[in-house]
């Protein structure tokens, strides 16, 4: 029988991947919508459809008495930080091909750890080291960046790569007494609330039929990845959930190429292999690591 800690982030792996199934249909009814639409009606009306889910959602399981928690600082920053990714990565989703957008997102553990070693003092071996250079080396293969093939929407998305690395580290930093449910309304809600900032400058134009259903069913994509991302990071461990992000770029290539007709080149096949098998040893490397840091810890607590 495996232990309480692999259930638990075996679970978390499985919220995992049906979080980002999630994510990866809900920007393919986007990017089919494409530029018919201004971005920030996109962000606010996909925003109250996703706010009004959740909220009845929360009402059902009976946490909207708990809705000062939605207003704890760290849920305030987490989802301030989610409305700058999501304006990037729309931006970058119009302009990209959706699998080349969805490879460089996943080296967003890889930026997790270096932001731990620059803020958090945390230490990283040479093989982990090792490991985040050959994943970013994959990068640009990717983005291959040369003054003929980089563009803006290339360096947005790097950005955008950054602000969801310190996104994940707020997500750990957030009390366990706040629900999860809470948490996910939040950042919806200040989402939408951008989206509506962008429509003050943009303008709203009113959506046709077909656009209004793209944008429903996206908002309960995004809805459910809100809560299934949450409750994955919640429930396991970083590290061990890493390797289950990596489905996504499969799908991701399928939809490119049936959908989208977005064919990468060679150049974007090997630099996504080398992002995910960076990430997967990275992965692996730290799960070792803090096993073998959690024996050291028990047999000091045990020896004193």
């Amino acid at each position: 029988m495996a232990p309480p800690s692999q259930n638990h982030n075996l679970r978390a792996g499985f919220f995992m991947v049906a979080a980002l199934a999630s994510f990866v249909l809900n920007d393919t009814c986007i990017k089919l919508i494409g530029t018919t639409l201004p971005l920030g009606e996109i962000m606010a009306v996909r925003g109250g459809f996703s706010v009004t889910l959740i909220a009845a959602v929360c009402g059902y399981q009976g946490v909207l008495h708990k809705a000062y928690h939605a207003f704890t600082p760290s849920v305030l920053i987490r989802s301030g930080l989610d409305v700058c990714s999501t304006f990037l990565f729309l931006i970058c989703l119009l302009h990209m091909p959706i699998a080349n957008l969805t490879a460089i997102t996943q080296t967003v553990p890889l930026a997790v750890v270096v932001l731990s070693v620059t803020f958090l003092k945390e230490r990283v071996g040479w093989r982990r080291g090792l490991a985040i250079a050959l994943g970013f080396t994959g990068v640009l293969f990717i983005v291959r960046p040369s003054p003929q093939n980089v563009t803006l929407y290339e360096m947005l998305a790097l950005g955008m790569v950054i602000v969801l690395a310190f996104r994940d580290l707020m997500t750990k930093r957030i009390p366990s007494h706040v629900p999860t449910l809470l948490i996910a309304l939040a950042n919806s809600g200040l989402v939408m609330l951008g989206g509506a900032t962008l429509v003050l400058w943009q303008g709203f134009q009113v959506p046709q039929l077909w656009q209004v259903v793209f944008l429903a069913t996206s908002s309960a994509l995004l809805s459910a990845g809100y809560l299934l991302i949450i409750i994955a990071m919640r429930l396991g461990d970083l590290s061990a959930t890493a390797p289950f992000r990596y489905v996504n770029i499969l799908i991701t290539i399928i939809i490119g190429i049936v959908i989208f007709a977005e064919h990468p080149d060679g150049f974007a096949y090997v630099g996504m292999l080398l992002v995910i098998l960076a990430g997967l040893y990275a992965a692996q490397r730290e799960a070792k690591l803090r096993g073998t840091k959690l024996i050291h810890e028990t047999y000091t607590e045990y020896n004193d």
